[in-house]
């Protein structure tokens, strides 16, 4: 079992080896060789590809390194919380994983404070729900909007709208 760091509240410490893991990878993306080459083949493939990187040997070990951080996150989650595991474990934490991915902008450390936004809006919803009648299916509008924000303002910031001219000289 992971230690709880609060009294009475379901945070434990796998909040802390989350944060660590954030942290290097953050660092191996930015200050490592590794790290410049899952940027290349991010990018563009073809354009790292013909430099010299290794496109599907790349992608194979994001995969590998992506699926260990998962399992390690299912670890810290049973371990942190019942201690066995049960078939309600999960409820939809997957797509809720997408959203956070998407919020962050895809940054390591962006995932740690989009994690900790939908946590609270998500518990603040419960809470919400209990005190005062309201419907807990608020934080799945509230998320929804906030993933809506974001991808319409990465569209906008990417495909500029450009006013089309009448044709006439500028005076």
């Amino acid at each position: 079992m992971l230690p709880p760091l609060m009294d009475r509240m379901r945070v434990h410490s796998g909040l802390i080896i989350a944060i660590v893991a954030a942290g290097v990878a953050q660092f191996m993306l930015i200050r490592s060789v590794w790290g410049f080459k899952l940027r290349a083949v991010g990018e563009n493939a073809a354009a790292a590809r013909h430099a010299g990187i290794k496109v599907n040997r790349s992608l194979f070990g994001v995969a590998v390194v992506s699926g260990g951080l998962a399992g390690l996150a299912g670890v810290s989650e049973v371990a942190g919380l019942k201690g066995y595991l049960t078939a309600d474990l999960s409820p939809g934490f997957g797509y809720t994983g997408i959203v956070v991915a998407m919020l962050a902008g895809l940054s390591p450390v962006g995932v740690v404070i989009a994690a900790l936004f939908i946590a609270s809006v998500f518990v603040g919803a419960d809470s919400m729900s209990r005190a005062m009648g309201v419907s807990s299916f608020l934080a799945d509008l509230v998320v929804s909007m906030s993933l809506l924000c974001v991808l319409i303002g990465g569209f906008i910031a990417n495909y500029r709208i450009v006013r089309a001219t009448t044709g006439k000289a500028a005076s």
